[in-house]
């Protein structure tokens, strides 16, 4: 079990390090980024920070998207960071829905 925690936190760094090399690629801030993304940037700012929760799939998608990122690759960082951290981490129907829902 220990070993699970530790890849999936691991998984989920690299996820969060990975959309963060995006942010700063595109030069974008976290406001012009929620925007683009249609989320809240409250969304935003816990899909980055270290210590929030996991973020949801729709949340990791459209940041992907915007961000120019294999949408895919991030996905499957996010299955493999929510294997310990239980059922409904990364769930498309919590927190992280876009705007225009």
């Amino acid at each position: 079990m220990q070993e699970e925690q530790t890849g999936s936190e691991q998984a989920l760094a690299e996820l969060r390090r990975r959309l963060e090399d995006g942010v700063a690629q595109a030069r974008l801030s976290k406001a012009q980024l929620s925007v683009r993304a249609r989320l809240a940037r409250t969304t935003v700012e816990k899909a980055l920070r270290a210590g929030a929760p996991v973020p949801s799939a729709v949340t990791v998608a459209a940041l992907a998207r915007v961000l120019k990122l294999p949408v895919e690759e991030l996905l499957g960082l996010l299955r493999r960071a929510t294997v310990a951290a239980g059922p409904d981490a990364g769930d498309v129907s919590g927190p992280g829905r876009p705007l225009s829902e």
